[in-house]
């Protein structure tokens, strides 16, 4: 449910900025909540996956082939999608649960560098404070209410409602197949789509 959740409103999100930018606040608002939520499966991912070495690769598999139709639509981020941020974040995670915190210093080094996006630091926080959650309610209302700061977007403050939905028992039945490859195809599909949208509305900017 989780991911069916995260998915849409990150589809809501990116639909906002393309297609509906009178109603960008409250879509966008509504796609505050997409990347913790992605970051809270990933994190689940970690502890769960049978096969992390084939988890990791998968990622970074989808992340390679996103690559190019996020280039397209967000030719002025001059940085990686966001999946290599939940992506790096998960391997820093990995280096953690075998080197300790030394492994921290990666982080700081892929931010300044502009190669991920300061919301790995989600990752982290989801990661250490999972089975605590008013501490994790407060982190995440001082890291959104820094974004907020810094970028002056208020749309980003619906962000921690993210954490109630990553506790709520809601559950609807998927078919294995759909639940393990449907993200990793929906994920850059979803791009291509616009893309193609887009072509098919201004025909002389592609």
């Amino acid at each position: 449910m989780i991911k069916l959740i995260a998915f849409m409103t990150m589809v809501i999100d990116h639909s906002a900025i393309f297609f509906f930018p009178e109603h960008e606040f409250v879509m966008r608002s509504l796609g505050a909540l997409s990347f913790p939520l992605f970051a809270y499966f990933i994190t689940q991912g970690l502890k769960y996956t049978k096969d992390l070495q084939l988890y990791i690769i998968s990622l970074v598999t989808c992340a390679c082939i996103t690559q190019p139709f996020f280039n397209i639509l967000f030719p002025d981020l001059h940085r990686l999608n966001d999946l290599y941020t939940l992506l790096f974040g998960l391997i820093i995670l990995v280096l953690y649960e075998r080197y300790g915190y030394h492994a921290f210093y990666l982080t700081l080094l892929l931010v300044l560098a502009n190669v991920v996006s300061i919301y790995i630091f989600i990752v982290f926080a989801i990661y250490f404070l999972h089975h605590r959650p008013v501490y994790l309610l407060g982190a995440m209302t001082a890291f959104y209410l820094l974004v907020y700061h810094l970028s002056g977007a208020a749309y980003v403050l619906l962000g921690p409602a993210a954490v109630f939905l990553m506790y709520s028992r809601t559950t609807v039945p998927l078919p294995k197949i759909i639940q393990k490859y449907f993200y990793y195809v929906a994920y850059p599909g979803h791009f291509l789509i616009i893309i193609l949208i887009n072509s098919i509305r201004y025909p002389a900017n592609t």
